[in-house]
């Protein structure tokens, strides 16, 4: 949808919703120079745009105009109206009945069920500061827009090592984490931790044997990866996890007691077709991610703990994990 005037000329690309939030993608532009700035405003909802990003396709349609950085994505609360009529008939009779209500606010999870693992991240941040831990980061390469080093939340750590498939400003050491053992010979850590990194290992089950083998016994492990997730870093995205799938990846038989597995980031899933008999599925609780904190409390005897193969017995030789954008 594209609308000029003249003042402005704006576009809205792209548009989705549920009952308690609208989405819009587009770009806006003024003919009377640089906007110093932009709300967008739903329902008596007002939220001003924060973020910009480039639109070369729009600078090259509107080269006259400022629209070096005029692309956005908005995500405004507001609790949808909804307009019902129902229709019966009985006895001979027709009856109608309209009716007007708020859209239904996300359910209530049950925290018995679902414990809340969003808090779990700090915990392990505090435990590698308080006691001064020597911690390694699996997966510390910048990657995705807005991310940042996690180096500066780890000032009371002894030291942190970053570790990751392509080198960067953040990475001191540069491999395969399937064969992470190798990269640092006899030098123990007394913490390790990935942040969306477990998804896109082919074998992860290898990559928990690899920090096991590294991680002093009394050291402590965690991990965020997802449990529904939409496919990136193509095609190097292999796994989604639940609670006890990651419990099952740190187990005992590795050396590891589990101090919580939990989910966070909920949200709902919707059919882009309907299913017939899955007319509830929007209320099942689902989340985006899943977390583990672990703890090494015991020596593990890695000769008899094998999963004897490597990344070319399992993958195409084709496959390679997608390469920085330079």
């Amino acid at each position: 949808m594209l609308i000029e005037d003249e003042n402005l000329i704006l576009s809205v690309d792209e548009s989705w919703s549920d009952d308690y939030a609208i989405g819009l993608r587009g770009w806006i532009t003024s003919k009377k120079g640089a906007l110093d700035q932009v709300e967008i405003s739903v329902g008596g909802n007002t939220v001003p745009i924060t973020s910009w990003h480039p639109r070369p396709d729009v600078t090259a349609v509107y080269p006259l105009y400022y629209t070096q950085n005029c692309g956005f994505v908005v995500h405004i609360p507001r609790i949808a109206k909804h307009q019902v009529t129902f229709n019966a008939q009985g006895q001979g009779q027709t009856f109608n009945k309209t009716v007007f209500f708020d859209g239904s606010l996300p359910p209530q999870v049950n925290q018995d069920l679902f414990p809340e693992g969003a808090g779990l991240y700090g915990d392990f941040i505090k435990i590698v500061n308080e006691n001064h831990l020597r911690v390694l980061e699996i997966g510390s390469r910048i990657v995705s827009p807005g991310s940042v080093s996690q180096r500066g939340f780890f000032q009371g750590a002894k030291s942190y090592t970053g570790f990751d498939y392509y080198p960067d400003s953040n990475t001191d050491v540069v491999g395969d984490a399937h064969k992470l053992s190798q990269y640092f010979n006899n030098q123990q850590f007394d913490a390790i931790f990935s942040l969306s990194v477990l998804e896109h290992l082919a074998m992860p089950w290898i990559v928990a044997r690899e920090i096991s083998k590294i991680l002093e016994v009394g050291g402590y492990t965690y991990h965020h990866t997802h449990f529904t997730w939409p496919n990136h870093e193509l095609p190097w995205d292999f796994w989604r996890f639940c609670d006890a799938g990651l419990k099952a990846l740190f187990s005992p038989a590795l050396g590891f007691e589990v101090i919580q597995a939990a989910y966070h980031e909920p949200m709902r899933l919707h059919f882009d077709r309907l299913q017939s008999g899955q007319e509830r599925f929007p209320t099942y609780p689902v989340f985006g991610g899943v977390v583990i904190l672990a703890k090494k409390v015991r020596d593990v005897n890695y000769d008899k703990f094998l999963w004897d193969v490597t990344l070319d017995d399992v993958l195409d030789t084709e496959s390679h994990y997608p390469k920085p954008q330079i």
